[in-house]
């Protein structure tokens, strides 16, 4: 099985997580930032401090997660080609989001890019929500990949694909292998967490699942 972390992992989506983290701000009575310093701070990790400085940390991105959804995706280079070569091998997909919306965005998502063929399931941490699984830490997803192997029936190892430390941390505990994406700057990140695999796009993806035997 491939799990796939969707927004900034799967798509490059930048505008859709800045309006809801202003939507999220304007709640709770902070003026909304800039774009060019949301990007500067997404970059560099730095929006988690950010948050912390000026609002409660765990409610802030609790109702984050409840606005956001897709509007201006468009899918990281080589996705297409990744999901071709993965679901020629029998490989189950399935897109595990920290959006704690519902899953039709996401497919509604897929379908206009014309991927939904592609992937087996979808899962938020909306499903997180109702299943009423355990949530760590913040954006823990391991619940939702051992929730999704014992749908899938899969039984084997398993990789992961994300931009995110909380991803990283997610599927280590679950078991998996993980793979980290992004530019540079956020693999850097990524790095120094401890993460050993990192891709720019899903074509260096391929590079390294062939590198770790997943492709053999």
């Amino acid at each position: 099985m491939v799990v796939l972390d969707y927004d900034l992992s799967s798509v490059i989506n930048d505008v859709d997580f800045y309006e809801a983290f202003c939507e999220a701000l304007r709640e709770i009575n902070n003026n909304p930032i800039s774009f060019n310093e949301f990007s500067e701070m997404l970059e560099t990790n730095y929006i988690r401090e950010f948050v912390r400085q000026n609002t409660n940390e765990e409610l802030f991105w609790r109702r984050f997660r409840q606005l956001y959804i897709s509007r201006h995706s468009l899918p990281r280079r080589g996705l297409r080609e990744f999901l071709f070569l993965v679901k020629s091998r029998d490989i189950k997909v399935v897109v595990i989001s920290g959006r704690e919306t519902h899953s039709k965005y996401i497919w509604w998502d897929l379908s206009r890019h014309g991927l939904d063929d592609f992937i087996d399931d979808v899962i938020t941490m909306y499903e997180s929500t109702i299943l009423q699984l355990r949530e760590e830490f913040l954006f823990d997803k391991s619940s939702l990949i051992e929730y999704a192997k014992r749908k899938h029936g899969v039984a084997g190892g398993f990789v992961c694909i994300g931009d995110y430390i909380a991803d990283y941390y997610s599927c280590i505990k679950a078991g998996g292998v993980f793979i980290g994406i992004g530019s540079d700057t956020r693999t850097s990140i990524l790095k120094k967490a401890g993460v050993q695999h990192t891709a720019k796009d899903f074509y260096e993806v391929i590079i390294r699942l062939s590198e770790i035997g997943f492709l053999d």
